[in-house]
């Protein structure tokens, strides 16, 4: 949030999975939802977000669903209740925000080649769709014959986004990135200029990683934060 405000950005966007995995989740849910309040940030629901309140055992796997189960026990009443508000999808002008697909979005599909692209983009019916839900970020972008198309972006690289095309944008994860880089990533959208920046930001998962060890969480999910993967 420190590096976001000296890029100069006024207004956030959470894409779910607020909660799961780590070790704050209710620092993280009362802050998030001090942004909301203040008009200063927008939320959408994630799988993990919801798993807090219904029963998602058969979909997680043990070690995910485990980090549920223990979030469950941290999180008071008032804090449940702000996740259960969360919407699914949300838009907004020429974008739509969601955490996995704009196409089902309650059944949690991932964005993860040009097919699922474009058949988020069909259904968000948005200039740029931005989602979270895959903890690896990559771009797609609408080619001369509508095919969406993928490619890497690079972190601190302007990326023209003409909105002559429809682009859908998987930001990476700030707390659970899984392309092998453990720095937080998170990207800036600045409509008026037509681009979006995906940034990465190092922190202290060391101490992160050792908070989810100390919390009884299972070691899979403390190394991840080491590792990137």
């Amino acid at each position: 949030m420190e590096r976001a405000q000296e890029l100069g950005v006024t207004r956030m966007v959470f894409l779910g999975d607020i909660v799961g995995y780590n070790a704050d989740p209710g620092a993280l849910v009362d802050r998030i939802g001090e942004l909301v309040a203040n008009g200063q940030a927008q939320a959408v629901l994630g799988n993990h977000d919801q798993a807090v309140y219904e029963d998602h055992s058969q979909q997680m796997q043990p070690d995910a669903w485990a980090a549920i189960e223990w979030t469950r026990t941290q999180l008071n009443s008032s804090q449940v209740g702000f996740l259960k508000q969360l919407p699914l999808i949300c838009n907004e002008d020429e974008a739509c925000y969601v955490h996995a697909s704009a196409y089902q979005p309650e059944r949690w599909h991932y964005v993860t080649d040009d097919a699922s692209a474009w058949q988020c983009a069909e259904h968000s019916q948005k200039t740029y769709t931005f989602v979270g839900h895959v903890h690896d970020p990559m771009l797609f972008y609408q080619t001369e014959i509508g095919k969406l198309r993928r490619f890497a972006p690079y972190a601190g690289k302007d990326v023209p986004m003409s909105r002559m095309r429809r682009w859908v944008s998987v930001v990476g994860s700030l707390g659970q990135p899984r392309d092998g880089k453990p720095e937080a990533c998170f990207a800036v959208f600045e409509p008026d200029a037509e681009t979006t920046t995906f940034h990465r930001v190092p922190y202290d998962f060391f101490t992160a990683s050792d908070k989810v060890r100390r919390a009884g969480l299972p070691e899979s999910l403390a190394n991840r934060l080491i590792t990137g993967q």
